[in-house]
C-alpha cells in the first residue's frame, strides 16, 4: 500500500506538481510577501506570519506538510523580510530554507510602487526509492526571486519571479532536473458590502514555460472580526475558509477538497496561518477611526457623497448641492421639488429663472397698459404697443407660460361678471394667438368680482377692478401645488438640519466665538480656569470637532511649544490622535497650531523644546 501511495504521489507530481518546487499555499493573501518579496515594506510596523500545513491527509503515513514563518517591516520607503520554511512531500522530495528579502517603495499621489528583491538558500532532498535513475542529495541551492508590488486604495496588484536562477537540483544525472523559473501575478481588491461586510476577492495566476495554474478566491469579513472565504485552485479542487482577526492578532484555517487524481486516496489538505501584528496602539487607533470613518461612509447607501441622514433621497444617487437628489439643471434644487427642473433658477423661485429688469419692465408695462372700455371684452388699441412687447418677449423666451387672469369690478350680478371677465381673459389670450404664440403656453382664468383690488366704492376703484392681470411662469403648477411642495421641502431641509445641530456635542467644544450653522448663530460657551476661550469654527468644521477638546487649558498669555501647524481643522485633528505624544490644538488667525506644552514662563516653555526637540518652537503669546 505504501508503495502504491508512493507511486500515486509521482504520478500527481508529474502531473500537476510543478507547483510544488515552492511551498503551496491556500492562503498566500494572508502572507502575500511569502511569494512576493515586494510586499515586504507595505506596513511600517513588524508583522509575523507562521502558517501550518498538512497536504492530502491520508495518501502517505509520512504526512506532506509545510510550515512557513514570516517576519516583515517597513522603514519609510524601505522594507526588509525574512522567511524560513520547510516543504515535506511525504518523505520522497523534501526542501528547506531560508531568505531575506527587501523592498523599495515609490510613493505616487495616492497610490506606492513597490520593488522587492530576496535572496536565500534551500535544501533539497530526494530519498531513495530504489530507482536507479534517482539520486539522494543533500546539497544547498541558492535561490533568488523579484517581484512588484502595486497599491492603489483598495486595489492590489502584484507580479513576482521565483525560482529566477532556475537552479539545477542535481536528482538525477540529467542537466534538466531545475528548479523551474516561476511567474506569479496576483490581483486583490477590498470592497465594503455594508456596515458588517467586506468582499475581499483575489486571483492568483501561476505560470511557467509549459504550464499555467489559475488560483481564484473570494472572502468575506464580517464586523471586522470573522472570516468566510472559498476558493478554486485548477488541477486541485475547491477550498473554504474560516477565520478570526482580533486586530493584531490573525488565525484562519482552510480545508482544501481534492478533486484530482488522489481524491480518493485522502481527506483534503489543512491550513492553519496565525498572525501577529506588532503595531502600536497609536497606529492601532488611527486603523479603528479610519474603519469608523468608512463604517459613516457605508451610510451613503446611494454612493452619492452624502451620508442617508443628510439625503433628501437616500434610494438615489444624486448631486451633493442638491441634498443628495437628482438635480438635472444643477441649481442646487432637488427635481422633485423644483417647479422648474429643467432650468437653471434659484430657492427663492423655487427652482426657476428669475426674470431680468429688462423682462419685469416689459410685463408691467403691459399689465399696466392693458385697457377695456366700460362692460367691454374688447382691448383698447393704445394697448397694443406693451402687449406687442410681451408678444416678443415671449417669442424669445419659448419655455415661459403667461398667466392670464380675468377680474371684473361689482356691478351687475356675479354670474355676469365672472362672464365678463372670461371675455376680457379670452380677449388676451386671442391677441398673443394670433401674433404666434402657442395656445398651449397661453394659461387663462378668470375671478369675476371675487378678488377686487379694493371696496368699488367709486368709479375709479371699479375701474381699478376691471382688469386682466399677467404673470410669467416658468411651469405649470398651480399656487397650492406650489406651495405643498415648498412646505414639504423646507420641512425636510429642516430635519437636516436638525441633525447637523444635534451631533455637536457642546460639552466637548470650546468655543471663543459664535459658531455659525446656516445663518444661524449659536453661542456656546464654557469656562476653563475662569477662563472663556474661543475657536471660529465653519459648519464643515464643527462635525469633525465635535468630539475634541480644543485646549483644555487657557493659552492666553502662555508660551506655546509648537510641533506642527495646519490650516485644516481635520489635519490637526488626525495629527494630534494619531501621535505618541499628548499634544493638543487651538486656532490662532485662522490656523491650527499644535502644541505640546504651555507655559506663562518663557523658560519652562525653552526647557520643554530642548528635551522634546524634534524640530518644535516657541510660539510668544500674543
Amino acid at each position: 500500500m505504501k508503495k502504491i501511495s508512493l507511486l500515486i504521489l509521482v504520478s500527481v507530481f508529474v502531473t500537476i506538481g510543478f507547483a510544488q518546487q515552492f511551498p503551496l499555499q491556500s492562503q498566500y493573501q494572508f502572507n502575500y510577501p511569502t511569494i512576493n518579496p515586494a510586499a515586504s515594506g507595505e506596513k511600517d510596523f513588524y508583522r509575523a506570519r507562521a502558517s501550518f500545513r498538512e497536504q492530502w491527509v491520508g495518501l502517505t503515513d509520512n504526512p506532506i506538510s509545510t510550515q512557513i514563518l514570516t517576519v516583515t517591516k517597513g522603514f519609510g520607503v524601505n522594507g526588509l523580510g525574512i522567511t524560513v520554511f520547510s516543504d515535506k512531500t511525504g518523505g520522497a522530495f523534501n526542501k528547506s530554507g531560508a531568505a531575506i528579502s527587501y523592498s523599495h517603495k515609490v510613493k505616487f499621489e495616492g497610490s506606492n510602487l513597490y520593488f522587492g528583491v530576496s535572496g536565500g538558500a534551500s535544501k533539497i532532498n530526494l530519498a531513495a526509492i530504489n530507482e536507479p535513475a534517482l539520486l539522494s542529495n543533500d546539497d544547498v541551492i541558492p535561490e533568488f526571486n523579484f517581484g512588484m508590488y502595486y497599491t492603489f486604495k483598495e486595489l492590489k496588484i502584484g507580479v513576482s519571479i521565483p525560482g529566477l536562477l532556475a537552479t539545477n537540483m542535481e536528482l538525477s544525472g540529467s542537466a534538466e532536473n531545475t528548479v523551474d523559473r516561476h511567474f506569479y501575478s496576483m490581483i486583490s481588491y477590498s470592497k465594503k458590502l455594508s456596515n458588517d461586510w467586506t468582499a475581499h476577492p483575489s486571483i492568483l495566476v501561476k505560470t511557467t514555460s509549459n504550464h499555467n495554474q489559475i488560483d481564484a478566491n473570494i472572502n468575506f469579513k464580517l464586523k471586522n472580526k470573522l472570516w468566510f472565504g472559498t476558493s478554486y485552485r485548477q488541477d486541485f479542487g475547491p477550498t473554504i475558509y474560516v477565520g478570526i482577526d482580533f486586530g493584531k492578532l490573525l488565525s484562519v484555517y482552510s480545508l482544501d477538497i481534492s478533486t484530482n487524481e488522489v481524491a480518493d486516496y485522502s481527506n483534503g489538505s489543512h491550513e492553519l496561518t496565525f498572525g501577529y501584528d506588532f503595531i502600536p496602539d497609536s497606529e492601532l487607533e488611527k486603523r479603528n477611526r479610519k474603519e469608523e470613518k468608512l463604517e459613516e461612509e457605508i451610510k451613503d447607501k446611494d454612493k452619492d457623497g452624502v451620508v442617508d441622514d443628510e439625503d433628501l433621497c437616500p434610494d438615489v444617487s444624486g448631486d451633493k448641492n442638491a441634498y443628495g437628489c437628482p438635480d438635472f439643471d444643477e441649481d442646487g434644487i432637488p427635481d422633485k421639488f423644483d417647479l422648474c427642473p429643467h432650468l437653471f433658477g434659484n430657492a427663492n423661485t423655487q427652482g426657476c429663472p428669475d426674470l431680468s429688469t429688462a423682462e419685469y419692465l416689459i410685463l408691467t408695462r403691459a399689465l399696466a397698459d392693458l385697457n377695456f372700455d366700460f362692460d367691454k371684452d374688447l382691448i383698447k388699441q393704445e394697448s397694443y404697443i406693451t402687449l406687442t412687447d410681451l408678444t416678443l418677449l415671449m417669442h424669445k423666451n419659448p419655455k415661459i407660460y403667461l398667466l392670464i387672469q380675468g377680474h371684473a369690478s361689482a356691478e351687475g350680478t356675479a354670474s355676469y361678471n365672472l362672464s365678463l371677465s372670461a371675455r376680457r381673459a379670452k380677449a388676451v389670450q386671442n391677441f398673443f394667438i394670433s401674433r404666434g404664440i402657442n395656445k398651449g403656453r397661453l394659461i387663462i382664468d378668470f375671478y369675476g368680482e371675487d378678488t377686487p383690488l379694493n371696496k368699488n366704492a367709486t368709479e375709479q376703484e371699479r375701474a381699478d377692478n376691471r382688469r386682466v392681470e399677467f404673470d410669467i411662469k416658468y411651469h405649470l403648477y398651480d399656487d397650492f401645488s406650489a406651495e405643498d411642495l415648498q412646505e414639504e421641502f423646507d420641512s425636510l431641509l429642516n430635519t437636516i438640519n436638525k441633525n447637523a445641530v444635534d451631533i455637536i456635542d457642546y460639552d466637548e467644544v470650546v468655543v471663543q466665538q459664535p459658531i455659525i450653522i446656516k445663518d444661524t448663530v449659536i453661542e456656546t460657551k464654557r469656562e476653563v480656569s475662569d477662563t472663556i476661550k474661543v475657536v471660529e469654527v465653519d459648519t464643515a468644521t464643527v462635525k469633525a470637532e465635535s468630539t475634541t477638546v480644543i485646549s483644555k487649558d487657557p493659552i492666553e498669555g502662555m508660551y506655546l511649544v509648537i510641533v506642527q501647524v495646519f490650516t485644516d481643522a481635520s489635519n490637526a485633528i488626525d495629527y494630534t490622535y494619531s501621535n505618541d505624544a499628548d499634544l493638543e490644538y487651538t486656532l490662532i488667525n485662522g490656523k491650527y497650531y499644535v502644541f505640546a506644552f504651555s507655559s506663562k514662563a518663557r523658560v519652562d516653555a525653552e526647557q520643554f523644546r530642548n528635551a522634546y526637540g524634534k524640530g518644535s518652537w516657541i510660539l510668544d503669546p500674543k
